[in-house]
């Protein structure tokens, strides 16, 4: 003689193909938001090295005012200025000594606006904070489907801009 159990409501539990279907489910949202989540931690990562170069552009501005004497922007090599802002840059003051360095990330490049050439050119705060040109620093990562870009005019105010130029391919 079988004797039916009826079991508790706390006891009871999912079948083998309802948690199948539930895993084929997340299976498929994941797959379909990987993409767009890649996109976003490329533009997360674009946008902090903008930020990080407005904040490099606020100190070589701030020290010129403060001090009253020119002080640059360049890309570092080795402690001085040469190579590419990609490779990582600094804030010299006057006497030319190395106020900060800042690190780039390797897959991340800066080039101009146009995306024709890696960006190489020193920028110089004068006593009263203007800068010594417009420029844009467009930053990119390959194949990503966002860029960031710094643009700053002659009174050395920066400003961050999604999507304003032309990555190299």
């Amino acid at each position: 003689m079988i004797i039916a159990v009826s079991w508790p409501r706390r006891f009871r539990a999912f079948s083998l193909i309802e948690l199948l279907t539930v895993l084929a489910v997340m299976a498929v949202v994941a797959s379909l938001a990987a993409p767009s989540f890649r996109d976003l931690l490329h533009s997360w990562r674009l946008r902090t090295e903008a930020n990080q170069m407005i904040s490099a552009i606020w100190l070589a501005r701030a020290t010129a005012l403060r001090s009253g004497k020119k002080a640059m922007l360049c890309p570092l090599q080795q402690h001085r200025c040469a190579g590419q802002y990609q490779d990582g840059f600094g804030v010299f003051n006057a006497e030319v000594v190395l106020l900060h360095r800042y690190q780039s990330r390797p897959e991340v490049s800066v080039t101009n606006r146009r995306g024709t050439h890696s960006e190489t050119r020193a920028l110089v705060w004068d006593a009263a904070g203007l800068g010594s040109r417009n420029m844009t620093f467009l930053f990119c990562i390959k194949n990503a489907q966002v860029n960031w870009a710094v643009v700053l005019n002659r009174v050395g105010r920066p400003r961050l801009r999604r999507d304003w130029g032309v990555c190299p391919v």
